[in-house]
């Protein structure tokens, strides 16, 4: 069962997807998020990373619909997101590949690592404030070497999903609760 906690760093996580604010996640949400990632790292259009990017995107939007669309109006809002992370599946298929994928958007040179700027810039592309951006990647570099390591963020979301402590590291990719 998603605990209060939960609840509220799931309903904070959806803003991030919800990519013109109309309190809904659909199909428009995703492309728009993966096309300004795309644009901001300077992916072009119909580049091998491109295609990539956009297939994985896709495939993980029909995997949002069959784990949370629980009416199947190709629509996902605020208390389907939440009830879907009841189901480990949802976690494990769905909501840990989409923020990886987003993690390796921002590692520009593929070596494992987001640094600051390439971090402040995903971030500011899913609208978490400067502020907020700067305290999760300060509770990420677990080792303050001024990266994080796809361990490092791997780690966060393992907590951020699995554990309803608000006072956790991994809580902070939700941004200020």
């Amino acid at each position: 069962m998603v605990t209060k906690a939960q609840q509220q760093k799931f309903a904070k996580h959806f803003e991030r997807y919800d990519a013109d604010r109309d309190g809904k996640i659909d199909q428009s949400d995703i492309d728009a998020l993966i096309n300004r990632w795309c644009d901001a790292f300077h992916i072009p259009p119909g580049s091998d990373k491109w295609r990539s990017t956009i297939k994985r995107a896709n495939r993980l939007w029909q995997d949002l619909q069959g784990h949370a669309d629980a009416n199947g109006d190709k629509v996902i809002n605020t208390e389907e997101w939440i009830a879907a992370h009841e189901d480990p599946r949802f976690v494990d298929e769905v909501a840990i590949p989409l923020a990886q994928l987003t993690f390796e958007l921002g590692d520009v040179d593929g070596d494992g690592n987001v640094s600051l700027s390439e971090w402040m810039t995903l971030q500011s592309i899913s609208g978490v404030s400067q502020v907020d951006a700067l305290k999760m990647f300060q509770a990420l570099d677990g080792d303050g070497d001024g990266y994080i390591t796809t361990d490092e963020h791997d780690a966060a979301l393992r907590e951020f999903f699995g554990s309803d402590n608000l006072e956790a590291a991994g809580t902070q990719l939700a941004g200020h609760l």
